[in-house]
């Protein structure tokens, strides 16, 4: 498999990786928006782009690879994994953050949202963009 077509999903990692790294006092506050943890959804969005990026990715792939064939749960499983990893991180090594269950659950939510989306929309995107050109 060439890294190539899954450079969209690596970059993305590295973002999250950073994003949930980031000191807690760092982080602005949200007063108003406390009562909504509007948090959850970022995990939902992070983690369902970072699914989808990995399904693009794997799409891009020979069709007679593994990494094609079974592209569903791989970009689903690895993102999943990566959120837990993400939270155990934020528990105990990233300074002034905790790991939560719940954020691994929406993490784990996103990731299969992202792979939802995927089939949802994305071969229409692709035919649409190729009658387009």
């Amino acid at each position: 498999m060439k890294l190539k077509a899954l450079t969209p999903a690596l970059v993305w990692a590295f973002i999250v990786l950073v994003l949930c790294g980031i000191p807690g006092s760092r982080l602005p506050e949200l007063s108003f928006w406390q009562w909504l943890r509007p948090d959850k959804i970022v995990h939902l969005v992070l983690f369902g782009t970072q699914s989808y990026l990995l399904l693009v990715g794997f799409s891009g792939t020979p069709v007679t690879s593994p990494w094609h064939q079974q592209a569903g749960w791989r970009a689903v499983t690895i993102s999943i994994l990566y959120g837990v990893l993400i939270e155990w991180l934020q528990a105990h090594v990233f300074i002034q953050r905790s790991g939560d269950v719940r954020d691994a659950i929406a993490n784990a939510l996103g990731a299969v949202l992202g792979w939802w989306l995927f089939h949802k929309f994305h071969q229409r995107l692709l035919r649409r963009f190729r009658q387009g050109s």
